[in-house]
C-alpha cells in the first residue's frame, strides 16, 4: 500500500478532480432529463484514471530515448499528413480521425510528443543553448506539424504548437538578444499571416477575441454568453442549473 501511494502524483491527480466534478455537474444540469453525454463522460473519466494509474507504475525509461520519440514524432507527422487525404471533416477542417465509436484528433498527441522532444533537446544543449542554431533546430521541429495542422485548417492548433515552441525557447534560457529578435520575427510573421494568408473568417475570429461585439451573432457569441452568464450570477451565482443564459 505504502508504494501504491509513493508511485502517484497527488498533486496532479487531485487537481483534476474539481474540473472533473464541474465538468460532470455542468452536463448534469444542462441534460434535460437526457443523460447521454453524462454517462459517456464518466466512462471517459473512468478510463483516464485507468490511464493514469497504469502510467504511474510503469517505467517511461523508454522516453528518454532519442530513437523513441524521434519514431512517435515521424507517426505523428504521417498521422497528419494522412488527415489531409483520408481525415473526416468537422466543421470544414479535416482534423479528425473516425473509428466507429471513437474519433482521434493526431494534434494532441503530437503537442505532447513535441514538450517530450523539445524537452530532450534542450536538456542536451543547455551549456551552448545560446547558440542561435539551436533556436532554429527546434524550431523546425515545430514547424513542419504547425504547417501540416494549418493546412487542415485548424489556425487555434497551428498557433499553440507555435505558443508551446516559444514557451519552452524562453524556458530552456536562451539570451535578451535572442529573445527579442524572437519577438521581432513573430510580429514580421503575424502582419503578413494578417494580410496575405489567414482567411476572413479567421481575421474575424481574432477581431471577436479582442472585441467580441464586433460579430455578437457569430465569432463573438459564445463570450458574449458568457460575461452576461457571469454578470447576471454575480458572486454566488444562480444555483447549479439556474444560470440565465443556460436557459
Amino acid at each position: 500500500m505504502r508504494l501504491f501511494l509513493e508511485k502517484i502524483d497527488w498533486i496532479l491527480f487531485l487537481s483534476a478532480i474539481p474540473l472533473l466534478t464541474a465538468g460532470l455537474i455542468t452536463m448534469r444540469s444542462f441534460g434535460g432529463g437526457d443523460d447521454y453525454f453524462f454517462g459517456r463522460q464518466l466512462i471517459w473519466i473512468a478510463l483516464g484514471i485507468a490511464i493514469f494509474l497504469w502510467l504511474s507504475f510503469s517505467d517511461l525509461a523508454f522516453l528518454r530515448s532519442s530513437g523513441t520519440l524521434v519514431t512517435f514524432y515521424l507517426i505523428g507527422i504521417f498521422a497528419l499528413v494522412l488527415l489531409l487525404v483520408i481525415g473526416g471533416s468537422v466543421r470544414g477542417a479535416a482534423s479528425w480521425f473516425h473509428f466507429g465509436i471513437f474519433s482521434l484528433e493526431p494534434v494532441e498527441p503530437i503537442k505532447i510528443i513535441l514538450i517530450l522532444m523539445l524537452a530532450k533537446y534542450f536538456s542536451r544543449r543547455h551549456i551552448d543553448i545560446a547558440n542561435i542554431r539551436h533556436i532554429i533546430v527546434s524550431g523546425f521541429y515545430v514547424l513542419i506539424p504547425m504547417m501540416l495542422v494549418f493546412l487542415q485548417p485548424d489556425f487555434g492548433s497551428a498557433l499553440v504548437l507555435g505558443v508551446l515552441w516559444l514557451g519552452m525557447v524562453m524556458a530552456s534560457g536562451i539570451s535578451k538578444k535572442h529573445f527579442f529578435a524572437l519577438m521581432a520575427l513573430a510580429t514580421v510573421g503575424f502582419i503578413v499571416l494578417w494580410f496575405f494568408v489567414l482567411a476572413p473568417y479567421q481575421r474575424l475570429r481574432i477581431e471577436a477575441f479582442i472585441d467580441p461585439y464586433i460579430d455578437p451573432q457569430g465569432a463573438g457569441y459564445h463570450t458574449i454568453q458568457t460575461q452576461i452568464a457571469v454578470g447576471a450570477g454575480g458572486l454566488w451565482g444562480r444555483g447549479i442549473g439556474f444560470g440565465s443564459q443556460s436557459r
